[in-house]
């Protein structure tokens, strides 16, 4: 998992590195209305792109053995799937750009969204990878796709001021990840269709599409409400604090996820050949209980520590990192986020118990209610400022914790209380560090910005490391860290 995570990470992290700072550079010619117009479209790609994968991924991830013809049909649905979802985003881009009362987002979304059929091209490619573990191709292949299309954004950028310069570089990024999985994988589809194959394959992927559609919906319709009735300004700010905490939190718990949900997967085939969905005892701890106690924890614990850095020093960092002080509007949102940022390896990795054991229906069913809770404080917080409306956005990651930690640790054995011990210790480490934060960033507010920038992220790691420096948790995360380093040098030293 170590060897795994370090390739993953990679990727996750160059691939968003390079297009923040592509971003940066952007903000010095682009509004932050432009990147509020693409944050707007952002919700129906993803949407597009769930339906179109339909959950297949991770149901051939599980599959002990698959067939070239069962590839070839996934993949054929797949493309089929695109072609049909693009046409009908097509006639709709009009009905869009009226919603958000923007009416470029008409010829916008219509190129936007040709990422939708581009990466069904290479949906049972990426697939392979990651049921092979082959995460250093993958990450090769990303982030030479991130480079060039960001070289094609800033200079479309320099030379229009336009938010075409974003489009493009969305749509070339797809592109060139596509062309770089066929050119890197053997797979090629045979013209072969095996409908009970795809029915079989259908018949646990469907659970996983329901959810993929309610998660990317509702992951993003912050986004999208806060576009539709507080303008693209706004979105803008909203937008770009979110990828921070997108790059801090997401990115990391998605690559730990990734990688944990193969090998959770065969330790939970090894100690049950049947590979039976019904759910263990919850009194007594399974074989997966150490294994994955140890992921959530060292998790939380890295995840976390990263994302409490940042929110230390959001208004600065923004400020920074964007070129001018109307961006700190985007550093406030960044501490709302940030506890979103925080609690969502609770959340995410959770859910990988629920995948390995077959229970499709259970991970349908606690989607459904935790959405239900969002749209009650959207519809509540709507009522009120912008500000408001982010802050609800924690205040909802807040009270998902419990219902996420009590169904998800059931079939292992892993309590609601016994999780709650285990993380409340970390949890008041991070709040420590961000009143540590805030009295500094009150004390220093009349000096430089950098000034104040340095001494309060100094001093907020510098409290983290004497808090954690004892857990077993981080001691066993940083002894990772070295030891998969160390690795990878041998492996490339003369």
């Amino acid at each position: 998992m170590a060897s795994g995570t370090f390739w993953n990470a990679m990727e996750r992290f160059s691939t968003m590195g390079i297009q923040l700072i592509c971003t940066f550079i952007l903000a010095r010619f682009l509004t932050p209305s432009m990147f509020g117009l693409m944050g707007m479209l952002v919700v129906f790609t993803l949407i597009g792109n769930t339906i179109t994968e339909s959950g297949f991924s991770q149901t051939l991830i599980r599959e002990k053995e698959v067939s070239k013809k069962t590839l070839s049909t996934v993949f054929w649905t797949n493309v089929i799937l695109s072609i049909f979802i693009y046409i009908i985003l097509w006639f709709a881009a009009p009905f869009i750009a009226s919603f958000y009362h923007e009416p470029i987002l008409t010829d916008v979304s219509r190129v936007t969204f040709l990422v939708i059929p581009l990466g069904a091209l290479n949906i049972i490619q990426l697939t392979l990878c990651m049921r092979e573990m082959e995460f250093r191709k993958m990450c090769i292949i990303s982030i030479t796709a991130s480079i060039v299309s960001c070289i094609i954004a800033i200079a479309w950028a320099w030379h229009t001021h336009s938010v075409w310069a974003l489009v493009v570089q969305n749509v070339a990024s797809y592109a060139l990840r596509s062309l770089g999985f066929w050119i890197t994988t053997r797979f090629r589809p045979e013209l072969t269709f095996a409908t009970d194959e795809l029915q079989r394959l259908f018949a646990f992927s469907r659970n996983l599409l329901v959810t993929g559609l309610i998660g990317n919906i509702f992951n993003n319709i912050y986004t999208l409400l806060i576009g539709r009735f507080y303008g693209a300004t706004q979105a803008g700010y909203f937008v770009q604090a979110d990828r921070i905490r997108l790059v801090a939190s997401t990115s990391m718990t998605q690559v730990v996820q990734s990688v944990s949900y193969p090998i959770l997967s065969k330790i939970n085939n090894s100690s049950n050949p049947s590979n039976h969905s019904t759910p263990s005892n919850p009194s007594t701890p399974s074989t997966l209980y150490q294994p994955y106690r140890r992921i959530i924890l060292v998790t939380l614990l890295f995840v976390g520590f990263l994302m409490t850095l940042l929110m230390s020093v959001g208004e600065d960092l923004m400020q920074l990192l964007m070129g001018s002080p109307e961006w700190r509007v985007a550093g406030r949102y960044l501490m709302a986020l940030g506890i979103v940022g925080i609690l969502f390896p609770l959340h995410a990795v959770n859910q990988n118990i629920l995948l390995v054991k077959g229970m499709g229906r259970t991970v349908l069913w606690i989607e459904v209610a935790r959405r239900t809770l969002m749209i009650l404080l959207i519809i509540a917080a709507l009522q009120f400022s912008v500000e408001v409306f982010v802050w609800s956005y924690a205040l909802y990651s807040f009270l998902l914790i419990f219902l996420n930690l009590y169904v998800c640790g059931r079939p292992i054995g892993y309590g609601l209380g016994e999780q709650l011990r285990d993380i409340c210790p970390i949890l008041m480490g991070f709040l420590l560090m961000i009143v540590i934060a805030e009295c500094s960033n009150h004390i220093l507010s009349l000096q430089s910005l950098t000034f104040r920038f340095l001494i309060t992220l100094s001093l907020t790691l510098i409290v983290g490391l004497l808090y954690f420096h004892r857990h077993s948790s981080f001691r066993e995360a940083v002894g990772l860290v070295f030891q998969v380093l160390k690795s990878k040098y041998n492996q490339f030293k003369p």
